[in-house]
């Protein structure tokens, strides 16, 4: 009777690790976007694009450091930057766009101005 339990007890054990949830793959719907401001110029963006859903969707983010983690924001797809010259969005440097891609090797996309 105790090898039907043990066995009982390790298909069990079994089970349950085959319906755990597996971990969320890194960049496989959209990504985060890593900004890296070579010019020292630009203290803040607005980003312009689609999220992980295909919503449209836009956020403004200061980025005081040369690398800016842009957190939070998932974008796919075509992406629209426009950079300022002081935080919270003003004072227009420039603009350029880029494309997104649905699934990258981590969470980050990186861009430069």
């Amino acid at each position: 009777m105790s090898k039907i339990r043990s066995a009982l007890s390790v298909a069990g054990a079994l089970a349950a690790l085959a319906f755990a949830a597996s971990p969320a793959s890194a960049g496989t719907d959209g990504q985060q976007i890593l900004f890296s401001d070579d010019r020292g110029d630009t203290y803040s963006v607005l980003i312009s694009g689609h999220n992980q859903d295909g919503q449209p969707v836009s956020h403004c983010f200061d980025t005081p450091a040369t690398d800016n983690y842009l957190s939070g924001w998932w974008w796919k797809g075509t992406v629209a930057v426009t950079g300022y010259a002081r935080s919270g969005c003003s004072g227009e440097l420039y603009d350029f766009g880029f494309t997104v891609p649905a699934n990258w090797s981590s969470d980050y996309y990186q861009v430069w101005d």
